[in-house]
């Protein structure tokens, strides 16, 4: 996918994106250890049915803007989402999110259901839902790497190529290793060191945003948007099994589906699919 390089001029901060295609907006959003670009072939097959795709660069993920993660919340990502929606249209926009960009898009939809219209979620479970995975310990050793990043030094230390490398591998199966535009963006370790943070305000509650704090328990009520959830079958970071209860955790006429043949990555993994579901989801 060939896209253009732009800048999101908004009240918070200045987002370096990716952007293809022409018609109604859909923002996509990405996870780690991930790059926009991941989401090439989706917004390939979005593009060719008429729709704008537009990929900003999580705060923090770009060389422009690695001074500017003071805090790492959700909340804080949810805010930016919600910024980047303002500035793009007076209208509410569909939104896509893939990993952490998933809790940026079920979070954005809670706080600010007035920016969104249509909501997709691939890989990670809605907020509302979240907690309760937590408690499954095989979901526990599966996430050893969120809890490994939360040790000074040893996190510093670990977090490299192969690592990730192996994380990509384990996570979608199907796949041959992270791609060399992942490579690039995390041999930078000031972007290491942002991501980090990210999943340090999972426990830190220094790095949360007190200006956001009255947005908290809003954000992971279920959003008042519909959803449609997507999982992989062969997800290799959260099973499918761990979407059973997901749909309670989300607005009336919203769905959860498990997309087979696919890993974590599954917009990689089933793109034809994957936006068969998307295009049929957003109308």
């Amino acid at each position: 996918m060939n896209f253009d390089e732009i800048v999101i001029r908004t009240d918070r901060l200045d987002f370096p994106a990716l952007a293809a295609g022409d018609g109604p907006t859909v923002v996509c959003w990405h996870g780690f250890p991930d790059h926009p670009a991941s989401f090439g072939p989706l917004a390939e097959r979005l593009v060719a049915a008429g729709r704008r795709v537009v990929v900003p660069f999580l705060r923090g993920h770009h060389p422009s803007t690695f001074d500017q993660l003071p805090f790492g919340d959700g909340l804080t990502l949810a805010a930016d989402a919600a910024a980047v929606n303002a500035a793009l249209s007076d209208e509410p926009l569909d939104v896509i999110g893939h990993d952490i960009g998933a809790g940026v898009a079920g979070r954005l939809a809670a706080i600010r259901p007035d920016l969104v219209r249509r909501v997709v979620t691939m890989s990670v479970p809605p907020p509302a839902a979240l907690r309760r995975i937590f408690d499954d310990p095989a979901q526990q050793q599966r996430f050893f790497y969120l809890f490994m990043f939360q040790v000074p030094g040893v996190a510093e230390s670990l977090l490299n190529d192969r690592l990730i490398d192996y994380l990509w591998r384990t996570w979608s199966p199907g796949l041959l290793g992270m791609p060399e535009y992942v490579r690039e963006m995390y041999a930078d370790p000031m972007l290491r060191a942002n991501a980090l943070k990210l999943y340090r305000a999972n426990f830190d509650r220094s790095l949360h945003d007190p200006a956001l704090a009255e947005l908290a328990k809003l954000s992971e009520q279920p959003a008042q948007v519909p959803m449609l959830v997507l999982a992989g079958a062969e997800d290799g970071c959260v099973t499918p099994d761990n979407y059973a209860d997901a749909a309670t955790g989300l607005a009336p006429g919203s769905r959860v589906e498990i997309v087979a043949g696919a890993g974590h990555f599954l917009q990689l993994d089933r793109p034809d699919e994957v936006a068969a579901l998307a295009l049929d989801w957003l109308g």
